[in-house]
């Protein structure tokens, strides 16, 4: 201990008289160290951290698929067979989203809800903070309106008032107790303002076929396996299959842990990141690895001296190993500071993809990690240079430095392979920040097929309470619209239930005419129900026939409009326009065929489903009032769609004063959320990136710039002897250049093994696409030309005589 304490002591003091040497090592790891600390703090909240849940472990989640559809949402009786003739589960519950107007008040909004069985938060484990959950009377058809709120809600809408229990909130017109506030730390996927009962806000349609967005929670029970469950409702599955052959005959139900399935669409993207910022400190450490080996260079008289006097070179090694894990322990510090601050800017730069419920900070197993982190990478970066300084020869040693011959080969190499590694490394970094660049950048340019600029999109919707039937519901939707498209600095405005890029509902449909598809394998397609005026707001293309227009009304022949995925995949003869389909017992013509638009993002990760628009016009009586929740689509007359938003406010309120708007933004905006997950990775990786090349840079520049240094009497030999400037410029700029050849090399062999694990973040692009790989390489040959050409001028000016005086 002694010991320790005393190479502790000799370490601070030679830190102290090497003030250059110490800062340039400490910030060095510090960005390295902090910017993995930072990733970390997001792997560990999403990835690593149980779910703030009782036994988060023994929570499972459940959906339904069929082969062609493999990710689907329950059906509402499919839901209660799995509830009720399950036996592996201790307790089991449903949920799902939906929108309620707030009316009443000064300012009417429209809420997030969640309607949620009263065995949802049972099943998690979790009580309200004030009042009381759900009651099994009320969570049925026709219990009482009860509501609870999240804590966010309670607090930007009420202040957080101690006496919201009891109090009524008029939601879509009707009346609501408030029963209970949820915890303030609670957190279930998205973010809602209220909780409502489920069996009393279900769809009115609950056929097998109909799958409204419902999912289910369960908790195993003691001693079942996630495969025994999975067992079991496929036992279950299969006897509805028997009993349902014409609706059930190819839905099985799937389970899997909830943790895996809130963290499934991110996992990859953090892994990802989190293999980066590894990179990036093992560039950083490879720099004051070299800057450690230059500097035992200069204290070989030191260390010789030491060793003449009796000390060991497991003494020397132990020496320099402590000052080494000094250097990285202060890096560490200010990395963890520096992590702090990344972590807030993380957090309010998250994506939808990471869920809400896991919450990443610095917590004790940060702490942990950061702190081995460190001690590893004092380690690593001394170990080498530690070595090297212990093997000092007394006599060479006590001649001076200066007297020296040129650098020993060993130290030559060693600091030549490090600079090949971290070349190598940011070469890595810089192919997937270029891999990344190109898709986003191609995924930008993709047709989504119709014209975001100048397009305002929100949502609005029409309670039974005051639009009690079809006749009312379309004389809302007419008066909107024609309010809307009057309306100055607006071009045309149209509704629909339904919008590109924000997702539609899907039908089964089959072909009049052809073959009744086997149960359970008709085609599924998006079904946009939309008003007069859709497609030319949209500005979506027509490829063939009409668009739907005034005449299709409720008396005439019913109609419907096609894209060209939905006549091409179906009519492959090309001859859609005149074909009839059936849909819900009725019959429709195709009277004209359109692009295809993006529905639930940009990209390959939906597949190009079919897509059919209905006219909402023609809509039958029994349908209209199940369609309360609309989109409005508005054109501006310019290419400013934000331009028109305070307008749009203005007719609505004139309109219905009790209309609460939701999700009012400009559809470029709507675009750009889209790619959030891919925008949020490939920043982070470009940031990492261009760490890697200043590092990268600054090392080949350092070695370069010693070697010179230890070279001056070389120089000065060759220029006496009559070389010329260039000839030494060449000399040490080829040097450089070799390097950084040799680390493209090497790095573009790893590249090209390590690229294929980005396939799932990659779009339109080939994981070894040879265009970003080369312009990489000619990029940090560049980089390594100019590193070294600065260090070159200073050779080129040595003076001869000056160089010889040591001799």
């Amino acid at each position: 201990m002694d010991t320790f304490v005393q190479n502790l002591r000799f370490a601070l003091r030679m830190l102290r008289k090497s003030p250059g040497f110490t800062l340039a090592a400490v910030l060095t790891l510090a960005l390295g160290i902090g910017a993995n600390t930072a990733i970390f703090s997001v792997v560990n909240g999403v990835l690593l951290r149980p779910l703030p849940y009782k036994d988060p472990q023994q929570l499972t989640y459940l959906w339904e698929g069929t082969p062609q559809f493999p990710e689907m949402s329950l059906a509402v009786e499919n839901y209660r067979d799995y509830r009720d003739r399950s036996r592996s589960f201790a307790s089991f519950a449903g949920f799902r989203t939906e929108s309620r107007d707030l009316t009443g008040v000064d300012a009417p909004e429209r809420l997030k809800a969640r309607m949620a069985s009263a065995s949802l938060l049972p099943t998690l484990g979790v009580q309200p903070a004030l009042g009381r959950n759900f009651t099994a009377e009320e969570d049925r058809p026709g219990g009482a309106p009860v509501v609870m709120l999240e804590y966010g809600f309670w607090q930007r809408r009420f202040g957080k008032d101690p006496n919201i229990v009891g109090r009524t909130l008029t939601l879509d017109g009707k009346p609501h107790t408030v029963v209970g506030v949820l915890p303030e730390a609670f957190r279930f996927f998205s973010p809602r303002d209220i909780w409502m009962p489920l069996e009393g806000n279900l769809p009115a349609e609950t056929r097998r076929g109909n799958h409204p967005g419902l999912y289910g929670v369960a908790r195993l029970k003691p001693g079942v396996t996630l495969a025994q469950a999975r067992a079991d409702l496929e036992t279950v599955g299969h006897a509805l299959q028997k009993e349902y052959p014409n609706e059930y005959s190819t839905i099985l139900p799937h389970l899997n842990v909830l943790h895996a399935e809130l963290v499934k669409e991110v996992k990859g993207s953090l892994l990802t990141l989190l293999a980066a910022v590894a990179a990036v400190l093992l560039i950083a450490a490879i720099n004051v690895a070299n800057l450690m080996l230059a500097r035992g260079a200069t204290r070989e008289r030191e260390l010789a001296i030491r060793a003449a006097l009796g000390a060991g070179r497991s003494t020397l090694v132990a020496q320099l190993l402590v000052e080494s894990a000094v250097v990285a322990l202060l890096g560490g510090g200010l990395g963890l500071l520096l992590a702090l601050w990344g972590v807030d800017v993380l957090s309010s730069a998250r994506p939808e993809a990471i869920p809400e419920v896991a919450s990443f900070g610095v917590d004790a197993k940060v702490l942990a990690y950061t702190l081995v982190l460190s001690l590893g990478v004092g380690l690593l970066l001394g170990i080498l240079p530690a070595l090297r300084g212990s093997q000092v020869a007394l006599a060479g040693a006590m001649k001076g430095s200066e007297a020296q011959a040129l650098p020993g080969r060993h130290r030559v190499k060693a600091r030549d392979v490090l600079v090949v590694g971290e070349v190598a490394l940011a070469l890595v970094l810089l192919v997937g920040a270029g891999l990344l660049l190109r898709t986003f950048v191609q995924l930008q340019q993709l047709d989504v097929g119709f014209k975001s600029e100048g397009l305002l999109t929100l949502e609005m919707s029409a309670p039974a309470s005051r639009f009690p039937g079809a006749e009312s519901l379309r004389a809302f939707t007419q008066a909107a619209t024609a309010r809307l498209a009057s309306a100055p600095g607006v071009r045309s405005a149209a509704v629909s239930a339904g919008m590109p890029l924000l997702g539609a509902s899907e039908s089964s449909i089959r072909v009049v005419g052809q073959p009744e598809p086997k149960p359970g394998e008709a085609p599924l397609a998006v079904n946009y129900i939309v008003g007069p005026g859709f497609f030319e707001t949209m500005g979506i293309r027509l490829l063939e026939g009409r668009y739907l227009d005034a005449r299709d009304t409720p008396t005439s022949p019913r109609v419907m409009v096609v894209d060209e995925v939905f006549a091409r995949r179906l009519f492959p003869d090309g001859h859609a326009l005149g074909q009839r389909i059936k849909w819900a017992d009725m019959e429709q013509e195709i009277v004209g065929v359109v692009r295809h638009v993006a529905n639930y993002g940009i990209g390959g990760r939906e597949p190009a489903g079919i897509q059919m628009y209905q006219p909402y016009t023609q809509l039958p009586e029994k349908f209209i009032p199940m369609v309360r929740e609309f989109n409005v689509a508005v054109r501006a007359a310019g290419a400013d769609a934000v331009a028109i938003i305070p307008t749009v406010r203005r007719e609505f309120a004139a309109l219905d004063p009790d209309q609460a708007l939701a999700e009012l933004k400009p559809m470029d905006e709507v675009v750009l959320e889209s790619l959030g997950e891919r925008r949020f990775t490939l920043h982070l990786i470009e940031l990492f990136a261009a760490l890697a090349l200043v590092l990268a840079g600054i090392g080949i520049y350092s070695v370069m710039s010693y070697a010179v240094a230890q070279r001056t009497r070389e120089m000065g030999i060759r220029m006496a002897l009559g070389a010329r400037g260039h000839d030494v410029l060449r000399l040490v700029v080829g040097h450089g250049f070799r390097l950084a050849a040799a680390g493209v090399l090497f790095g573009v062999f790893a590249a090209w093994a390590l690229t294929r694990l980005l396939g799932t973040l990659l779009e339109g692009v080939s994981a070894t696409d040879p265009v970003t790989f080369a312009l990489v390489a000619l990029g940090l040959g560049a980089v390594a030309v100019f590193a070294s050409y600065l260090p070159a001028r200073k050779a080129v000016k040595v003076d001869p005589v000056v160089s010889l005086k040591a001799e």
